[in-house]
């Protein structure tokens, strides 16, 4: 005999608080429902904003958890298990969830801004099996408020280069600066930048060659002139910063050349709106009295910016690793989880972004320090209802 011999339909079921993942259409079918779909989607959303990050420890937490789980929740036959997770996750469409991110920071009232949009990929690492790679995603982080925007994911047996377009397309990146490494540095990827209104500033290696000759030959010209003080500020701009951190003495010196009529023809149409170009001098001297140098070289759609300007663009386009994807691994523990399916996969690392979101723009709670640690925020929410309601945006 099914599950729902009466029929009951179990397709929707979201708390009347929780719109932004209305529009994701229950996967299930048959007649062994015995969850609603949108009490599913919110105990798992709730566990993971808790710190919870397997399926098995969600049934363990929403099982110590019905009686509040009560006041919002019909819970016609209990909590799920954690097979009932897994397979509801599996099932959800992961294009659908991505469009949730965006609908989630409507709901708690962020606007994005027009800022600088960082674009960077990251391997679930516990996601390979016999038959399957690692999953590779790819997010948008707006560094500015720290929050993530928009994510998609490589497709099988390809790479960022195909997935930084349908990325774009999520995002409305008109007056904004989007800062890319050099794996999407690709002619395309400026042309579609340029095509919706924003600017970019992209970095330069060995998979642009003939850029990259051009860009290093010019910069070696100009440091020979640097040095004799025959660099005309029309066309150049340059700035130094120095600081000290952890017993290293460091210093970067940004060089910016507007003028780029020198630059071969081909090589220059071959980049829609390229005004600028960039170098980046990194001098390090360790607590040994070590040295280390390194030198990077960046192209840009932007017109006469200052030294100063792409110095801090390029440094905070690295906010994504430090404050995003480092977080994800320490606090949410997404590297460690062995979830292999693809879908359930990539729903999570979606379900763990938007709990990042949450917790960033989640009401203070240290009295010592602030803004206090996403640590203590997760904990308090595991251990304190008032604080999670806040959180979840719940009013009693």
């Amino acid at each position: 005999m099914p599950r729902n011999a009466n029929k009951v339909d179990y397709s929707g079921g979201f708390p009347p608080f929780f719109h932004s993942f209305e529009q994701l259409e229950d996967p299930r079918s048959g007649g062994n429902t015995k969850h609603h779909f949108g009490e599913i989607i919110f105990m798992a959303f709730t566990s993971i904003l808790c710190g919870v990050t397997t399926y098995e420890l969600m049934e363990e937490f929403c099982e110590i958890n019905e009686s509040w789980l009560r006041n919002w929740l019909k819970l016609p036959h209990g909590t799920p298990s954690n097979d009932t997770f897994s397979r509801v996750f599996e099932s959800i469409e992961p294009e659908r969830f991505t469009e949730c991110i965006a609908l989630h920071l409507e709901e708690i009232g962020v606007q994005i801004e027009p800022q600088q949009i960082a674009i960077d990929g990251k391997s679930l690492r516990g996601s390979s099996n016999t038959q399957d790679r690692q999953i590779h995603s790819v997010s948008a982080w707006a560094c500015d408020q720290g929050l993530t925007v928009a994510q998609t994911f490589t497709r099988e047996k390809s790479n960022e280069i195909t997935a930084i377009p349908e990325l774009l397309d999520l995002l409305n990146i008109e007056g904004s600066v989007v800062t890319i490494d050099a794996m999407g540095t690709q002619a395309d990827i400026a042309q579609v930048i340029i095509k919706q209104h924003g600017d970019y500033v992209l970095s330069v290696k060995g998979n642009q060659k003939s850029l990259l000759d051009e860009i290093s030959d010019q910069f070696l010209f100009a440091s020979r002139s640097y040095n004799k003080g025959k660099l005309n500020p029309d066309n150049w701009d340059m700035y130094l910063s120095k600081e000290i951190s952890r017993g290293r003495e460091e210093s970067r010196f940004t060089l910016v050349c507007h003028n780029l009529a020198w630059m071969n023809t081909p090589i220059r149409n071959k980049w829609k709106g390229l005004k600028s170009i960039v170098m980046v001098e990194r001098k390090t001297i360790c607590e040994n009295n070590t040295q280390r140098k390194q030198v990077a070289f960046y192209m840009s759609s932007l017109e006469n910016p200052k030294a100063e300007q792409m110095h801090n663009y390029i440094r905070n386009h690295w906010s994504i690793e430090n404050s995003c994807h480092w977080v994800i691994d320490v606090n949410f523990k997404e590297d460690c989880n062995q979830v292999s399916q693809r879908s359930s996969a990539k729903n999570l690392s979606i379900m763990r972004r938007i709990a990042l979101n949450t917790l960033k723009t989640a009401p203070e709670t240290s009295k010592t320090k602030k803004p206090a640690s996403l640590t203590k925020k997760q904990l308090r929410a595991a251990q304190d209802i008032t604080y999670r309601e806040q959180c979840l945006n719940i009013t009693p």
